[in-house]
């Protein structure tokens, strides 16, 4: 059998990797807000992911990549390009990073 070492994370650290979870869900459902609406493909194939102190939004439908690059495409139904892009530059992930961490010194 293995033993797997597990880090112990500090009240801070969890409460960092919660904020980091905070900013990845808002950033999702911004981009999914800006997302082409041809199909509901790439909006359902989004994912969050956090790993340690690090997040990850994406997408994991083939179509993503190609309506998300393509500046020339028209989107006859509503959306725009560089939906995830403009929606990461637009969350105010530092307010919301703030606002997890004086919760955790509030005691909630």
């Amino acid at each position: 059998m293995v033993k797997m070492m597990m880090p112990i994370l500090s009240m801070y650290e969890k409460a960092a990797q919660q904020g980091l979870r905070d900013i990845a869900r808002a950033t999702l459902k911004l981009s999914n807000e800006k997302i082409p609406k041809d199909t509901e493909e790439t909006a359902d194939s989004g994912f969050t992911r956090v790993d340690d102190l690090t997040a990850q939004v994406g997408y994991t439908s083939p179509v993503a990549p190609l309506q998300h690059e393509n500046l020339d495409n028209k989107h006859p139904n509503g959306g725009e390009a560089k939906f995830l892009e403009r929606a990461a530059e637009e969350i105010d992930a530092a307010a919301i990073m703030a606002k997890r961490m004086r919760k955790l010194q509030s005691g909630g």
